[in-house]
């Protein structure tokens, strides 16, 4: 433990070092208030032992500064007085002094003092530490349905695997679930969710082989995942899942309709397929992928055919990690372009990977990967640091007016600190705020709304922009829309793609545009690649654009060129890579 004196009697300040030493501290001594709070703020101590009366920066000034730095204002501090008085006692408890010893003190004193203060300090922080605790196992539940989320349900189904000796999954998806948020809204659409989640737990958790590991969660969307602990073979997880299917077939009675929908089922085993709840779950969900296509009310068991696929994401995963550890990812960076003018407004900054074997990896491959895995936390912060310091650097060399657009991923919601992160960056890069703008996707409103709100409210805060990414083609509803503190909209490529030879793109095309600026919002469209799309957006407002007809997605040396701005009809450029 670690022990800052503060004490100008050099004397003095010499023996209650040697007397602290002795118990076995580590002691940093100072000769006044400045020298300690400067100490202070780059040692770290566990506790301050401060003299009142001292030159320049005296003890009461001192507890008052280490109070009101966020890095020590909870740092036990125990103040020394050769003066008994009740007006300096009362004074130093105000501004934040944990104790009060009269000089001089005896050994013993001084021991019990410090002891009682680390004590305290102590069990303070555990009581911090199991509050966060609980905090993050109530962000993990699914507030729609009061299931656990993909987080707490992977930690049930480790639990499982390390308490029974077999243990088997289930992966749901509703079939044609979609068609009901976009005929009735996604009211209705969350009331048939909770019904499913209701379903689900009657079938699983009320059951007469009900074990204590059983588990139901909701891993996003319309998925959800059963755990089911000790089944005597393949044969009972099929009987399991029929009854799955049975249930959740029946009428569901919401909002004065009467709906009927299926859903498709995939399975797996541990240990005899799966040795990790990474790999269980892969299986899992491969069994349901391959169970989509096969009609309605489908259950597929994982089965040998399906390893090639698993395999590969598997050596995905594992080399994801070696590839953040060896910096072998890269950050190429788009240009996004002002309709009106031509000129370069900002950079979309889009992870790479290639492989030292395996060659170039593409995103669609690899994110998926670093989401399960949760590694995409790591990434995130390695590629919104990377491209704050590029964008910093343009910057210096005299480009100015432009933003870097970084990707969030809905585990950075729930797996760190979010604002703390991009104040982070924003202090270490030197980057404008303003410069710094934040994507994130339409998925955030499957999560507690009132989370989600205050983390992007503490990052407006901040000063950064936040964009909304690919919308239109998840859970877009204008309740959380209007609610969100956002700047732009980004169209997604998928309906850019068909105009002008898709009336249904073009005419949501048009919608979004119009409800953006309705909202007050810019717009951005992706995957702009010919004439016709660009002035098709132009003829609706469309602000800003980024696509092949730019630009693919380069590396920063050549991107850095587009600074020069694009003529506003330029020529068709090479495919991406």
């Amino acid at each position: 433990m670690k022990i800052l004196i503060a004490e100008d009697e050099p004397s003095l300040r010499e023996n209650l070092q040697w007397m602290l030493e002795l118990e076995g501290f580590e002691v940093l001594a100072a000769c006044d208030g400045l020298e300690a709070l400067a100490m202070a703020q780059s040692h770290k101590p566990d506790l301050v032992l401060t003299d009142v009366m001292m030159p320049g920066l005296d003890g009461f000034g001192l507890v008052k500064a280490l109070r009101e730095n966020p890095g020590s204002s909870t740092l036990p501090i125990i103040m020394l007085t050769a003066r008994a008085d009740r007006t300096d006692t009362r004074t130093g408890m105000n501004l934040g002094a944990d104790d009060y010893l009269t000089k001089p003190c005896r050994r013993e004193e001084l021991l019990e003092a410090v002891h009682a203060r680390l004590e305290r300090s102590r069990i303070q922080q555990l009581a911090a530490q199991r509050m966060q605790m609980e905090v993050r196992q109530a962000m993990q539940i699914d507030t729609l349905t009061a299931l656990p989320g993909r987080d707490l349900f992977e930690q049930q189904l480790d639990n499982a695997l390390n308490a029974c000796p077999t243990v088997s999954l289930l992966c749901l998806g509703l079939d044609g679930f979609s068609k009901i948020n976009e005929s009735l809204g996604t009211g209705v659409g969350d009331l048939v969710l909770r019904e499913v989640g209701k379903r689900l737990q009657q079938c699983t958790l009320q059951s007469d082989r009900t074990r204590p590991y059983d588990a139901v969660g909701r891993l996003g969307g319309d998925q959800f995942a059963v755990c089911l602990a000790d089944l005597p073979d393949p044969a009972a997880l099929a009987a399991h899942a029929g009854n799955l299917l049975r249930a959740l077939s029946q009428p569901y009675n919401v909002s004065g309709h009467t709906l009927f929908l299926t859903a498709s089922i995939g399975g797996s085993a541990y240990p005899e397929q799966a040795d990790s709840v990474h790999a269980l779950l892969l299986n899992a969900e491969s069994a349901l992928h391959h169970a989509k296509p096969d009609g309605p009310g489908t259950y597929v068991y994982f089965d040998a055919a399906m390893n090639r696929r698993v395999a590969r994401s598997l050596l995905i995963h594992n080399e994801l990690h070696r590839a953040l550890e060896n910096g072998d990812l890269q950050l190429f960076y788009q240009p996004q372009v002002r309709i009106s003018t031509g000129e370069v407004v900002g950079f979309e900054a889009l992870l790479r990977w290639q492989h030292a074997t395996m060659g170039w990896i593409s995103p669609a491959e690899f994110i998926p990967v670093a989401e399960q895995s949760g590694i995409i936390v790591q990434i995130g912060e390695w590629v919104m640091h990377t491209a704050a310091r590029q964008a910093a650097q343009w910057l210096a060399r005299g480009h100015r007016n432009f933003r870097i657009a970084v990707n969030i991923s809905v585990r950075q919601f729930v797996g760190q600190d979010l604002p703390q992160l991009v104040d982070t960056v924003l202090k270490e890069t030197g980057l404008p705020p303003h410069m710094l703008e934040l994507e994130v996707t339409e998925s955030l409103a499957l999560h507690s709304v009132a989370t989600t709100l205050a983390i992007l409210h503490d990052c407006k805060s901040l000063g950064v922009k936040l964009a909304m990414d690919d919308f239109g083609t998840g859970y877009s509803s204008l309740s959380y829309l209007k609610r969100y503190p956002l700047d732009a909209l980004k169209i997604d490529q998928a309906f850019v793609r068909n105009i002008p030879q898709d009336q249904g793109d073009m005419a949501i095309t048009r919608a979004i545009v119009a409800m953006a600026h309705s909202f007050g919002m810019s717009v951005i469209a992706e995957g702009v690649e010919t004439i016709a799309q660009l002035e098709f957006l132009r003829a609706l407002g469309c602000e800003d654009v980024q696509g092949y007809l730019f630009s693919k997605p380069v590396p920063a040396d050549q991107a850095a060129t587009a600074f020069a701005g694009f003529a506003t009809y330029p020529a068709v450029s090479d495919p991406v890579i």
